[in-house]
């Protein structure tokens, strides 16, 4: 399995996608190759700017959770410069806003992107209608509201029958019941499912990356981390899958899920669960129950470190000042993480079969992990026969 070094942004300027190009035999596949574009890292844009001006350049063309990437280098800025951390009201009022921004991503994916590739109608104006809300998150009365709302649609809209009993299903029988129940989520889900699992041997599996302080990434990757680690960031000496999975792989539903098989609807169940949780912090940031979405360290003299939770996955910036300006920048997104050459997409590709033998097939299952994953590109997948003499390529 092959992969270009760089990684790319939602929404950037160009007409270049991630491509996937995937060979396959006797229903397949053999080998896996990505193509990742040249438009990311978004911390070398920022080089050489004073901090406010940075910040705002980001919040204007970091193309894919930009609340976090803005937040992240504001915050490594403040630490670096030795400042203190914000006072608890803007704490708080940047866990809603991060919060808004992961569910407006989430409802993205599962409203307008999830039901057309499984033959279902988008929900074009129901996104419509919170994300307009979404976007103006960061007043307490407000976003306390909203949050409920967002609560009630995954309870009574995406997944009406995981909500109308008191007892959480047993087994995947008693899941797809559930599912039966209603709910467009669930909709997906049961079609999903009903295309059969998708069986990743233990040893195939990618380790699921915790959520870790930002001090714990200092000690794990350095004060400064290394070129390597930006672009091939491991955890103790792996690729490690970032993202809803491994924040939620625990929960009893998505084990259910996961030890079915179902590993692509695992993770698009785990999304739901993050909507809610997103809900929650909107409702009540700070609280014991809410885990903080962003927190920050100084790493050395002069340099500051910010880890931030985005829907995607775990975000983490680095910044050096020098002379009140952003000397160095190393940001490492989700997707490093997610679509290195080692990483859970190129693993679990290989692991794709279909049952038919056909094509098409295959190429859908690998467009389903793709969407799982959640790329911050839109992607492009073409599947071609295998040479009679390639070996399988080894994740």
């Amino acid at each position: 399995m092959q992969t270009s070094d760089d990684m790319s942004t939602q929404d950037s300027t160009g007409d270049d996608p991630i491509r996937v190009l995937a060979t396959h035999a006797a229903g397949k596949v053999r080998t896996v190759s990505l193509h990742i574009p040249d438009r990311a890292w978004m911390g070398g844009a920022v080089i050489g700017m004073a901090p406010a001006e940075g910040v705002e350049h980001l919040r204007r063309h970091a193309s894919h959770s930009p609340q976090a990437h803005a937040h992240a280098l504001a915050l490594a800025c403040a630490l670096a410069a030795g400042e203190p951390l914000p006072e608890t009201a803007e704490r708080l009022r940047t866990e809603r806003r991060l919060a808004a921004e992961m569910i407006d991503m989430h409802l993205r994916r599962l409203l307008l992107d999830w039901p057309p590739s499984l033959g279902f109608e988008a929900r074009t104006n129901r996104y419509a209608e919170f994300h307009r809300r979404l976007l103006k998150a960061g007043e307490h009365e407000h976003d306390f509201l909203l949050g409920g709302e967002v609560l009630d649609l995954v309870a009574r809209e995406l997944l009406a029958g995981f909500f109308n009993q008191i007892r959480m299903p047993h087994g995947i029988g008693e899941f797809l019941d559930r599912l039966a129940g209603g709910g467009s989520l669930s909709s997906v889900l049961s079609e999903l499912i009903a295309h059969g699992p998708s069986t990743v041997p233990p040893e195939q599996r990618t380790a699921l990356l915790g959520t870790l302080s930002a001090d714990a990434w200092v000690a794990a990757a350095g004060a400064w981390p290394s070129a390597e680690f930006v672009r091939h960031p491991r955890y103790a000496g792996a690729p490690a899958e970032t993202g809803p999975l491994a924040r939620h792989a625990a929960s009893p539903l998505v084990r259910i899920l996961l030890e079915r098989g179902n590993r692509i609807s695992a993770r698009l169940f785990a999304k739901a669960i993050d909507v809610a949780d997103c809900a929650s912090t909107m409702r009540h940031p700070g609280s014991e129950e809410v885990a903080p979405l962003i927190d920050a360290c100084q790493a050395a003299p002069g340099v500051g470190m910010a880890r931030v939770v985005t829907a995607r996955g775990v975000l983490l910036c680095w910044v050096r000042l020098a002379e009140g300006r952003i000397a160095e920048c190393a940001i490492v997104p989700a997707g490093a993480w997610n679509l290195q050459a080692e990483g859970v997409y190129c693993r679990e590709a290989m692991c794709l079969e279909a049952a038919d033998g056909a094509a098409e097939s295959l190429k859908k299952r690998l467009e389903w992990l793709m969407l799982a994953i959640d790329p911050s590109l839109p992607f492009v997948v073409e599947v071609v026969t295998a040479a009679e003499d390639e070996a399988p390529a080894s994740a």
